[in-house]
Parts: C-alpha cells; structure tokens; sequence
C-alpha cells in the first residue's frame, strides 16, 4: 500500500531520546530513511532538513525547541516550510506548533496506525505538489 518512494526520509527531531530512537528504528524497518535530529539541535534547520520529506516530532519535546524548529523551517531554503509536520502528542490539550502543515497525531499509537497517518501525509503531499 506504498504510494511513495522507497527513499522517502523522515527527520525525527528529537532522535536522541530512547523514544526517539525507538521511532527511527521502526521507520527504517518499515522501509523508510531515517534522519535523525537531536533534542537540542545547533545548525541551520533548513540543512538540519536536507533530504527530508516529513518531519516528526518526538512526544515531550520541549516546546520552546519544538516551535523554534518548526518556525526556523523555510528562512534559509524557502521549499523547506513546506516539508509537512507530524507532531506525536501525547494529551489532546498539548497545542502543536503554529504550521498550516503540521498534524497531530495521538501518542503513543499503534504503529500500524503510525505509519497509516505518515502515508496518508506523504500521499497528501504528493497529490499538491
């Protein structure tokens, strides 16, 4: 049921954490790159980026980090805004960062369910593009 490349990457921001390491491990055996970002990332977001068809960010992030990396998306590479979000939350009360593109998604999940929503995103991101 894969509608997109078998090279699609997805950064994980906050890939340094055991959850975070768990989610790149399940993407890559599920047959997606996974580009791993630190919690505390240094660097320009948009090379942070290079490469990535969607973002995910890691449940408890810091929300200061959080809305920082996703606000920085864009400044340096303009095509970089639109890379979709996918924030794992783990309250329905917790407010994603401010992106039209950023989507919620309840944590923790099955990974079935997981992976649904990540290609139910990409499919959507092809289909606009």
């Amino acid at each position: 049921m894969r509608h997109h490349q078998p090279t699609t990457t997805i950064a994980i921001l906050g890939a340094d954490t055991v959850v975070g390491r768990a989610l790149c491990a399940l993407l890559e055996s599920s047959g997606y790159c996974a580009l791993p970002i630190e919690a505390h990332p240094t660097g320009i977001v948009d090379e942070l980026l290079d490469g990535a068809h969607l973002l995910l960010l890691v449940p408890r992030l810091d929300r200061g980090v959080r809305e920082a990396f996703v606000g920085a998306m864009g400044k340096s590479s303009p095509q970089k805004a639109e890379v979709p979000v996918i924030v794992l939350s783990t309250t329905v009360e917790e407010n994603p960062p401010e992106k039209e593109r950023v989507i919620s998604v309840p944590w923790p999940s099955e990974t079935k369910v997981l992976i649904e929503r990540i290609e139910e995103v990409l499919l959507d991101e092809c289909c606009v593009d």
